[in-house]
């Protein structure tokens, strides 16, 4: 039997049900309110992170189906294409496909690492998960991993990665983040609760947020980007859902500009809400303090 590990999180001060922070923080913006949002800093137009076709990609009636439960402790893909996962894996998955598009579908999966991450994109153009109608799926990492080119996270992804579909996800981050990639990360759907030793969900060059919901228990910063420059990388654009963020450091830490529209925004963290580098262009009433 696998046994679910206790994550020690140093946020006693915030004890309180998730499920309670989210009354009475619903907004909406109109197009009126978009354009007064645009015009808001000195970033210039509005110019959110965009989706492509790969990004919002649910489909997977032709997918090859793989039981994780009769794999070995490590399973690697290597190839594009469609695969359906379900069953439970005590070890590892890796994707290792260069430079091209794997779609993985979640249904009923269960992974944890005995050892670095439980699931790893060593190479790839692009990785999409997409959360299967009705499915219930958790990634938990090990406390023990050999260093960091092994990776820092439950999820972690050396290619922009995408988490689509109307299932829920929990992620444990036992060693570090819970969910990181080098690239750009875009959860665009499902209902995700990520906790984690260190910072929740890390996307390198940028994140797009657009989910059902998304509830976060950190030690370090909730949603976090780290690059900024001439491709204005680093932005974080929330754009929809009932997000609550506690958090050790920064609800939100931003290396550029950050956009929040469309969304129930709640956070309590020890250092601040926001920590952004660029311009915020912040919808009114979206937040609400801790």
């Amino acid at each position: 039997m696998i046994h679910r590990k206790k994550i020690p999180v140093i946020l006693g001060i915030f004890a309180m049900g998730i499920g309670l922070v989210l009354s009475g923080c619903t907004a909406g913006v109109n197009p009126g309110q978009e354009n007064e949002i645009a015009e808001k800093g000195d970033g210039g137009d509005y110019i959110p992170i965009s989706s492509t076709r790969a990004d919002l990609d649910t489909a997977w009636e032709e997918a090859v189906e793989i039981d994780l439960s009769l794999t070995d402790r490590e399973y690697t893909i290597t190839d594009a294409g469609d695969y359906l996962l379900s069953g439970s894996l005590e070890g590892n998955l890796y994707v290792d496909a260069e430079e091209q598009i794997v779609h993985l579908i979640f249904n009923h999966v269960d992974i944890r690492s005995r050892s670095g991450p439980a699931i790893h994109v060593k190479s790839a153009g692009k990785v999409i998960i997409t959360l299967a109608d009705g499915s219930s799926n958790t990634v938990q990492d090990s406390m023990y991993h050999r260093g960091k080119d092994e990776g820092d996270a439950a999820i972690y992804s050396q290619c922009d990665l995408t988490v689509n579909g109307t299932g829920s996800l929990t992620v444990y981050g036992d060693y570090a983040d819970g969910i990181h990639s080098k690239d750009v990360v875009k959860l665009l759907g499902g209902e995700i609760s990520v906790r984690a030793k260190n910072n929740a969900v890390q996307g390198n060059d940028g994140l797009l947020v657009n989910v059902a919901s998304l509830a976060v228990e950190c030690e370090g910063s909730g949603l976090r980007s780290t690059k900024s420059g001439k491709e204005d990388k680093g932005t974080i654009d929330i754009s929809g859902g009932q997000i609550s963020i506690i958090a050790g450091e920064y609800a939100v830490s931003s290396a550029r500009d950050l956009y929040m529209r469309n969304c129930s925004f709640w956070s309590n963290a020890v250092l601040g809400e926001l920590n952004v580098a660029g311009d915020r262009y912040l919808a009114e009433g979206c937040m609400e303090n801790g």
